[in-house]
């Protein structure tokens, strides 16, 4: 993947069951084609109207692999971030043919036409004895953007702390004269 290339998002209904590509159950691939139809006002006939389906294949890899086989089904509504790939191939009579497909980094259920349930999938590294029970390493990334504070590592996990470190309202007097010209 091209760091140049941009993120897409898209919506639309699963329009197959996704399917795994592949018998590596270490690195799995699954695929699904995703049906977009734009809806639009159309303010002289005073109703809504759609304009024409937009087709895409969508590859996800890995651990999204994995849970989209688990969670995604024909007929349900998603959510897909990634960015766009041009796939090349030669078909069975020589013929050279390329699609434009999807790769995906996100995929989830569209909340806005209906409800969902999550269940969080532990890491091996998060499950092991070695480390403490709540680890989780985008947990602080969380409270932080929920709380705008920044949480204290905890050195002891059996010590008493306060989850959140109070932010100082104004800079210390001493980074601000560093910055003014001398």
């Amino acid at each position: 993947m091209a760091s140049q290339q941009g993120t897409i998002t898209i919506t639309g209904f699963v329009a197959t069951e996704p399917l795994q590509i592949g018998r590596e159950e270490s690195n799995p691939v699954c695929t699904f084609r995703l049906a977009s139809t734009r809806g639009y006002f159309h303010v002289k006939r005073n109703q809504w109207e759609e304009r024409a389906t937009t087709w895409m294949t969508v590859k996800a890899y890995k651990h999204l692999a994995s849970n989209v086989l688990q969670s995604i089904h024909k007929g349900q509504p998603v959510v897909v971030s990634g960015v766009l790939e041009t796939e090349e191939w030669t078909d069975k009579h020589g013929d050279h043919q390329s699609a434009v497909i999807i790769e995906a980094s996100c995929i989830g259920h569209h909340l806005g036409l209906g409800v969902s349930s999550f269940t969080r999938k532990k890491s091996p590294v998060a499950a092991s004895s070695d480390h403490h029970e709540s680890a989780d390493p985008d947990a602080h990334k969380v409270a932080r953007t929920a709380t705008g504070k920044i949480p204290i590592p905890m050195s002891d996990p059996k010590a008493d702390y306060q989850p959140f470190a109070p932010q100082p309202s104004n800079p210390p007097a001493a980074a601000t004269q560093s910055l003014q010209p001398a």
